[in-house]
């Protein structure tokens, strides 16, 4: 099965040439051209590759989470480094390692959504399953690594770090200057003690040129191989987050005649198996249905007893929201505090906060029956055991590590 990658820093146009690569079922390279989208080369599958230019790559360490609250978290860490609004932003988590960390690729979305608006079109694009970022498909190591295209069409180049983030650069001056954008961050590293030992430069640059950066700077530059995209190994390709998630996960691709009449076989099976399995769990299915039946009817009937509208209980979790409401607001009629009013919960949670270390909290907000703490870095054995000892005490709590030190989130249990 061939495929064809192309690399695009907006959504391919009919008049716009674009630079592509086509590979082979081993996902080795076997051509490639920059032409317009009718004089792309045919392929089983298309997979497009989001200029470095247009997205970052953030690096958050997170306490253990669920897989399916990893994607949340990293959110939560993220917010207040964002540029623009959130909800202009699409974040694509990757799984969480055995470290705790998590790599997170920001992109606009409105990119994306022109990227997946293609697949209702006809010929290749139709045929899209993965979009993923560039600067992933440089594969991190424990310098520093600048990557410069060797072709300046396909952009300006980017900087992939040890820990798995990145950012875009723009080009090296006429004059032989650094990037601003790179030394922005060697300066900043430096000024907090943590600079790196050397910058990888996988570009054509001369000796004498990375002796300047190098006496500029104070790191040692080394020479690597000019950056190509196309030549990222398969791992890489396979490795990157697909930015498809989410609202803009795609569907399934019609398949031809001739493979439809392949897996033929395997459906009949599949379906037979499938009937089998359906018809032995029938009963049970339907008997949990009516037992879910008749839990919604009950908390609906609860709730709309306590003065409830019943749109407002439609189902079990509204009801029980619309009660817990419904609570707080009798108890503050009658002058009273409710459970998750800032006091209270803040009560609750006093003997699981007394363990934060003194001069750790830098702030403290409360809003909609959460509080939300910034904390100092503190030392991680520490974030885990006041983690346990609010969810022994009734707050659950979501755990941060940000910029600055790590963020708490915790609200009613």
């Amino acid at each position: 099965m061939t495929t064809l990658r192309i690399l695009v820093a907006a959504t391919p146009t009919a008049d716009r040439p674009v630079h592509w690569a086509l590979f082979d079922a081993a996902g080795a390279c076997i051509s490639t051209g920059c032409d317009l989208p009718v004089r792309w080369p045919s392929a089983d599958c298309l997979e497009i590759v989001v200029a470095a230019s247009q997205v970052r790559i953030a690096s958050i360490a997170l306490p253990p989470v669920p897989p399916g609250r990893v994607a949340a978290a990293a959110a939560f860490a993220l917010e207040d480094q964002l540029a623009g609004p959130a909800e202009d932003q699409l974040l694509a988590a990757s799984p969480q390692r055995p470290d705790g960390r998590v790599v997170v690729v920001i992109v606009a979305r409105a990119l994306v959504a022109g990227l997946r608006a293609h697949r209702g079109d006809t010929g290749l694009l139709a045929r899209l399953t993965r979009v993923v970022a560039e600067p992933e498909l440089a594969e991190p190591g424990v310098d520093w690594r600048w990557c410069v295209p060797d072709d300046p069409t396909t952009g300006d180049g980017f900087v992939r770090l040890p820990d798995g983030s990145a950012f875009p650069v723009s080009a090296t001056a006429a004059d032989g200057r650094l990037p601003p954008e790179l030394r922005l961050a060697l300066t900043s590293t430096a000024r907090d003690g943590v600079a790196p030992m050397q910058v990888r430069v996988d570009a054509s640059i001369a000796d004498e040129l990375r002796a300047r950066w190098q006496g500029e700077t104070g790191v040692r530059f080394v020479g690597g191989t000019a950056w190509r995209w196309h030549a990222a190994s398969p791992a890489a390709f396979a490795g990157a987050s697909n930015l498809l998630q989410g609202e803009f996960a795609p569907t399934q691709p019609p398949r031809s005649g001739a493979r439809a009449r392949l897996f033929a076989p395997a459906a009949w099976i599949a379906a037979a198996a499938l009937a089998l399995h359906l018809t032995a769990t029938l009963g049970e299915w339907a008997r949990w249905r009516v037992d879910g039946w008749r839990a919604a009817r009950a908390w609906t009937a609860v709730a709309t007893a306590a003065g409830v509208p019943a749109v407002d209980a439609s189902t079990p979790s509204a009801a029980r929201a619309a009660l817990a409401r419904r609570y707080a607001d009798q108890r503050h009629a009658q002058g009273l505090p409710a459970p998750a009013d800032a006091l209270p919960l803040l009560t609750r949670a006093a003997p699981a906060l007394a363990a934060i270390p003194p001069g750790a909290l830098k702030s403290a907000t409360y809003a909609d029956g959460h509080w939300t703490l910034d904390l100092q870095r503190i030392d991680p054995a520490a974030v885990r055991d006041l983690d346990a000892r609010l969810k022994h005490a009734g707050t659950p709590a979501i755990t941060a590590t940000t910029a600055g030190g790590t963020r708490l989130r915790f609200g009613a249990d």
